[in-house]
């Protein structure tokens, strides 16, 4: 009976001195077929690709580098409009930046000289306007309007 027993424990001993992952085996979907659970190859790495062009810090073109503050100022029949959204995206449809109103209807948003398209709502209207942006652009002023819809119905 000691016999048996010192057997089963020198066996049990074996085992527990094997690596467990050499029991199981995964199937991949490598080319190599069956290998090792936790013996994966490494995942290759991406090409390392040159910037097109390096980012000139002084360049202040939209979302390249801070430029001149804009302002922007909201009006509805005349008067400020406090919390106004304003969008502005430069020449690609990009957005350059985005801000809201305080109380004076005004903001302020960093922009380098382009063309951009500015988007307000606020109130239930829209405002848009278009223009190019230089470093002697002053306060830019857009109304809100009412939101129309038009339908076309096409002639038979």
């Amino acid at each position: 009976m000691r016999s048996e027993f010192r057997k089963r424990l020198v066996l049990l001993c074996a085992l527990a001195a094997l690596p467990a992952c050499s029991f199981a085996w995964a199937q991949s979907s490598s080319p190599q077929g069956n290998q090792q659970t936790g013996q994966t190859a490494p995942p290759k790495a991406a090409p390392k690709k040159p910037p097109s062009k390096p980012i000139d810090p002084d360049e202040t073109g939209g979302v390249r580098g801070s430029g001149s503050p804009l302002t922007v100022r909201v009006l509805m029949k005349g008067k400020a409009i406090e919390n106004a959204h304003v969008m502005v995206k430069n020449a690609s449809g990009s957005l350059a930046g985005s801000c809201f109103t305080s109380a004076t209807g005004e903001c302020k948003v960093d922009v380098g000289p382009d063309e951009y398209e500015i988007d307000a709502t606020g109130n239930g209207r829209k405002g848009t306007l278009k223009l190019h942006v230089s470093e002697h652009t002053g306060t830019v002023s857009i109304k809100l309007l009412k939101a129309t819809t038009s339908t076309t119905v096409p002639k038979p």
